[in-house]
């Protein structure tokens, strides 16, 4: 682990000056690791563990947290036991110190869970969206204050045939489920049958209801997307007939795009500008969506239609280029991208930042461990960039992101990462080396850096690291 150790003294004189925030980290061990990550005066940091919970069950794949209510929810993959299972905590409030958990409801769920969402609905009231590998999706009533499960509903996915790679698509496999910028559909890319998903959410009733799934390439095995609405142009929800119940348009510019709890509360108390004669507005393509594909090694870019009634979302591919970069180095013949986050540079610039797995192009990078000279294999996380115009300085909005770099993973299969609420600092964890290793990112420039400021090892099979803080789900899902 790279830390920074400090005599008693130092400690004293630096109390009032260290920062900390918590790392929440799921692993196939089935433990949650909590982790601190403090920042001193002088620019140091220092990555350690502060409690572990083994109340998730035996492989804890996906961890989803609810930081208003002090709420945690694990999913258990059930690789060892061939169940599944879903698991909530209360964090507790315990003067900020560690974060330990408190189970509140364990519940047996479909095989394979890998993926979730939590989801605001009105007056409070919250559900969580579970994707399962093994050809489900399921739902479960939240309690925020207690952080008590119910089931609510469950849909099992079948497909005619398997898919061209017929050892990875025998089946459907939906890999994640993410919520739409306004709060209306769910998007859960299904590696198995190469299509996305498509079902719409009831904020009042909490119910979610099927939409045409929209088709991707075939063999392309899309597993991970993030939504970017693009702030400079109007972002506009679609109008309903006049004595409808669904929601009326109304245009929302830069300050109303923070996350999708503003937008979607914007949307809910909208008031109904002019119809056109058939009662509906034109909407502008001013929301992306950018996908990764593991079995393609592919990045592609689509812009989004809202249909009207709410009878679901039209994707029109704006273009696909390779998840590493335009290397043709042999290899990336295995790559197998994993995680894709958006987030911006101070500039304005969006850029999209995604981890590679099983694709070793470094062979020597630079020893997270700060005392360990030693260099080490890594797999990569590439940026690519959408440059503003230079002439409007607005960003720009063609459909083809610029290869920017490729910088190291700090290991091997980085199965997940995520970005700190600031965006200056991004967190890997990597599977097949147990860890999690933290890097710099300039958020002016956009560069992420190949020193790591810190790192934890022996996590085992790490499969998500997750940020603490109220910021951490807007985050998520881009930061704007």
């Amino acid at each position: 682990m790279h830390l920074t150790h400090f005599t008693p003294l130092a400690l004293a004189g630096l109390a009032a000056s260290v920062s900390a925030t918590k790392l929440y980290v799921s692993s196939y061990t089935g433990d949650i690791h909590i982790l601190n990550l403090t920042h001193t005066a002088n620019s140091s940091y220092n990555l350690g563990q502060i409690s572990t919970s083994r109340g998730c069950g035996d492989n804890a794949t996906w961890l989803e947290l609810d930081h208003k209510h002090h709420n945690l929810f694990c999913l258990d993959e059930g690789i060892e036991t061939g169940n599944g299972s879903l698991t909530s905590f209360k964090i507790n409030k315990d003067g900020d110190k560690t974060g330990s958990l408190t189970k509140v409801t364990h519940t047996a769920i479909p095989n394979a869970p890998v993926n979730s969402v939590l989801l605001n609905g009105h007056n409070g009231t919250q559900l969580l969206a579970v994707a399962h590998y093994a050809w489900a999706l399921t739902t479960y009533v939240v309690d925020p204050l207690t952080a008590a499960l119910i089931p609510y509903q469950s849909f099992n996915f079948t497909q005619a045939a398997p898919g061209p790679l017929a050892n990875r698509q025998k089946a459907p496999h939906p890999h994640q489920v993410l919520l739409d910028p306004f709060g209306k559909y769910l998007v859960i890319p299904d590696l198995g049958s190469d299509l996305l998903r498509i079902f719409y959410f009831n904020r009042s009733s909490l119910t979610i209801n099927e939409r045409p799934s929209v088709p991707v390439a075939k063999g392309s095995g899309p597993r991970h997307g993030v939504f970017e609405p693009i702030k400079t142009a109007p972002v506009v929800i679609p109008a309903t007939p006049q004595g409808s119940t669904h929601s009326h348009l109304r245009v929302l510019r830069r300050h109303d795009t923070h996350n999708q709890n503003s937008l979607a509360a914007a949307a809910a108390t909208a008031t109904p500008p002019a119809l056109k004669p058939s009662g509906f507005v034109k909407i502008k393509a001013t929301v992306r969506y950018h996908l990764v594909s593991e079995l393609a090694s592919s990045l592609s870019t689509y812009t989004l239609t809202y249909l009207p009634h709410n009878s679901g979302l039209n994707f029109t591919l704006l273009s696909t280029q390779p998840a590493t970069g335009p290397s043709t180095d042999p290899v990336f013949s295995g790559n197998a991208p994993a995680e894709i986050h958006v987030a911006r540079t101070k500039c304005g610039e969006t850029q999209l930042i995604v981890s590679n797995r099983n694709a070793t192009f470094f062979k020597d990078a630079k020893n997270p461990n700060s005392a360990n000279k030693t260099g080490i294999a890594s797999d990569t996380l590439a940026t690519f960039s959408f440059a503003k115009n230079s002439t409007t300085t607005k960003p720009n909005t063609n459909g083809k992101a610029t290869f920017t770099n490729l910088t190291p993973a700090g290991g091997l299969f980085p199965r997940h990462f995520s970005l700190s609420p600031s965006a200056n600092l991004v967190a890997v964890g990597l599977q097949n080396s147990g860890r999690v290793v933290v890097y710099p990112r300039d958020v002016a420039s956009g560069k992420i850096g190949d020193v790591a400021v810190a790192d934890f090892e022996g996590l085992g099979g790490v499969t998500g690291v997750f940020w603490g803080g109220d910021e951490e789900e807007g985050c998520r899902h881009g930061d704007y």
